[in-house]
């Protein structure tokens, strides 16, 4: 069995038991499982599958479908399983995707979005679902961007300010969306450093 027949099997076999204990009702610790599996089935597929179109349609219906599970009235368990959607499909986006101005540009667009959404005073439902687009977005951003250091330097100052925001004793709203930022600049910033 050649290398990459293996790691198409394995890219496989992770995506059904990611998926296979994503939606299970039993046993909470295997939903945790779920994100690394997914992630790691994310992974392999983009390097492994000669295929980057057919990738890039499977991430783009995942990304579809936690948005659409995300903001759409459907079941908790479907709703539940956003975040661990978005996360995998970002990662195979962003790895195969050749056109990589419009996948820049798409991507600063979500991450944009989900910082007005963070930001914004009057729904609570888009206030609390604004670390779902800023994530995904900053894993593109970082992973097509061409401009590595203007990624890196934009993850360390959200670094920075999210551990301000988190610090400062003056503005609540600040203190409340410290970590998000804190966590989207660390994202952005493991990622794109070892890219």
């Amino acid at each position: 069995m050649t290398k990459q027949l293996h790691n198409q099997l394995i890219a496989v076999i992770t995506l059904i038991l990611g998926l296979v204990s994503l939606y299970q009702p039993y046993y909470m610790v295997l939903k945790g499982v779920a994100l690394i599996l997914l992630s790691i089935s994310a992974i392999l597929s983009s390097i492994s599958f000669s295929s980057k179109r057919v990738i890039g349609v499977v991430a783009t219906l995942g990304l579809i479908a936690g948005f659409a599970f995300l903001y759409l009235p459907v079941p908790s368990h479907l709703k539940s399983s956003a975040f661990y959607l978005l996360f995998a499909a970002a990662i195979a986006l962003g790895i195969t995707n050749s056109r990589t101005g419009a996948t820049t540009i798409g991507a600063a667009i979500f991450l944009s979005i989900g910082l007005v959404f963070l930001y914004q005073p009057f729904n609570p439902l888009l206030k609390s679902t604004a670390l779902y687009l800023i994530l995904p977005g900053i894993i593109v951003l970082a992973i097509a961007s061409p401009r590595k250091l203007l990624i890196e330097r934009i993850s360390i100052g959200a670094i920075a300010f999210g551990l301000i925001f988190l610090c400062q004793p003056f503005w609540s709203l600040f203190y409340e969306t410290g970590f998000h930022i804190l966590l989207g600049g660390l994202t952005g910033f493991i990622v794109v450093m070892h890219r």
